[in-house]
């Protein structure tokens, strides 16, 4: 199964970049995540650095989950996949792979899209494809809005005052 979502950040890409790689989110709590979904906190890479073969690893408030990066083009795509996960319902998956891809729109603009691949496996695998598209939706959402908030912060601070006339 698919999800596909995909927003404009009034940032250039180099803004949004850096918080798919280390990043916090800030402490709302929206509604599905109160029910027990995995409400993401942080994530960042354990290597230090982003690169292909590195480990991305999402802190939530249930555990984590390690992410495989495979493919990583810095500003442009960032694809990865779980290996790895403390969280209650990781033997519900099967395979999930992100997706991460930025087309800049203008100078300040940019389109960011996510895609999630996820198969559930087990007892009921309909059930829990059903519940882990939820989620993820809802991660998905949750963590957009985080990016832009942080790439607003970044690209607020990394601009110069104009010169007064």
């Amino acid at each position: 199964m698919q999800i596909h979502s995909h927003w404009i950040f009034e940032s250039a890409p180099h803004h949004i970049w850096p918080h798919f790689l280390h990043a916090k989110m800030d402490n709302s709590k929206p509604l599905l995540f109160r029910f027990g979904i995995p409400k993401p906190v942080s994530c960042k890479v354990l290597e230090g650095y982003g690169a292909t073969g590195n480990t991305r690893q999402c802190t939530t408030d249930r555990g984590t989950i390690d992410q495989r990066i495979l493919d990583y083009v810095p500003d442009r795509k960032l694809r990865y996949r779980m290996v790895g996960s403390t969280v209650w319902c990781k033997d519900w998956i099967g395979n999930l792979e992100d997706e991460f891809t930025l087309v800049p729109m203008g100078p300040n603009v940019t389109r960011v899209e996510r895609r999630s691949e996820f198969v559930a496996k087990g007892w009921l695998a309909p059930v829990k494809q059903l519940a882990l598209w939820i989620a993820l939706k809802q991660a998905h959402r949750y963590a957009s809005k985080n990016w832009r908030r942080l790439s607003s912060e970044t690209q607020s601070t990394d601009q110069t005052p104009e010169a007064p006339q």
